[in-house]
Parts: C-alpha cells; structure tokens; sequence
C-alpha cells in the first residue's frame, strides 16, 4: 500500500464499519474527500482471513504458491472524506474506477479535489446491479470549502491517538513472508 495522487492508471488486464464508508452495488453516497488517497493491495484466504499487501506483485505471488489456500486479491483505494448523510468523517473504502473517475476532474480542471479550499462534494452512485455487470459513477456536484466546523473535525480526528488518522498504519501492509505468517500459520 502506498500514498498516490488522485490520477488512478488504468489497470490491465473490509466491510462497512462505523468507521467505513465503501463504495459497493446499490450505493448512493455523497461525500466531501479529505486528502490523497492510498493504495490498498488485500487478499483472502479461502477462510476468509485478510492481510493487506506492499504491493500486487506480492498478491500475485501468493496466489501463484498458494492456488488452493488464497481465493482472491483485491486493488482499492482509500481516503478520508466527509459523508454528507450523517456529517461524519469516515474512510471511503472505493475501487478503482471510482478513484479514477475522481482523479479525472482534478486532472481535467487542474484544481484539487480534496484540499480544505479546493475541494469539492461527490456523488457515488452504482447501475444497481452487481458482480462483474456493476458500473460506478461519480458525479461531481459542486465547490465546498471546508467549513470551520468540518475543519475542526479534520483537525479533532488527526489529533487523536498516534496513527489514528494515518491510512497507511490504518491499512498496515505486509511483505511475502508477513502475509504468509498472517493467513497461513
């Protein structure tokens, strides 16, 4: 896992918690992004145990030497972001497409997407169906500053306790060896 900027490339060919907000079929979300994102490289055991992954290389690997323990690895992205429906700070948990789709108007307009002034809300919508035929969308709405009220939020949640508000201790990944320990021992 690794910070980047919101220009997601196109690749070739945990669940929603209070603390979560994920982008899966038949969402409706409207949020207000809170910094970068990062990478988060995760696989599964077929027991369903989880280990996030250095990088897809490592997930790739694991899968190669371990075909019949590991069932699948998954690339999504993070970041902090303000969920309009209940005013709360949350890590929005999306996949790709969706980080992509957000990097485009940053790219396009050439303005931030996520900063306290530059900045601006979203809606993350599906077609309602799922599986390989779901299709995100994000829709830009319009320009939100952050608000004394939400920057105070911002600033509530990074003066929590130590790491609490960063994604890469949050999301801590593991190396081969690691992960192998992790899911299999």
């Amino acid at each position: 896992m690794s910070n980047c900027s919101w220009i997601i490339e196109k690749k070739s060919k945990k669940s929603s918690s209070d603390g979560f907000l994920k982008v899966k079929p038949d969402c409706k979300l409207r949020v207000r992004l809170i910094d970068n994102p990062v990478k988060v490289v995760r696989i599964f055991s077929k027991d369903r145990k989880c280990a996030f992954l250095n990088t897809e290389e490592i997930g790739r690997k694991l899968k190669e030497k371990y075909k019949k323990e590991v069932s699948d690895v998954s690339v999504r992205y993070a970041c902090w972001c303000i969920n309009r429906a209940d005013k709360s700070m949350k890590i929005l948990d999306m996949p790709a497409s969706v980080a992509r789709s957000l990097g485009n108007r940053e790219a396009l307009v050439g303005k931030g997407i996520a900063g306290e002034v530059e900045g601006c809300d979203w809606s993350i919508i599906t077609n309602g169906k799922k599986g390989k035929d779901v299709r995100y969308e994000a829709v830009y709405i319009e320009e939100t500053p952050l608000s004394c009220e939400e920057k105070k939020m911002v600033e509530d949640k990074k003066s929590e306790k130590e790491g609490h508000f960063d994604l890469k201790k949050i999301f801590k990944s593991y190396s081969f060896e690691e992960a192998v320990n992790k899911l299999f021992l």
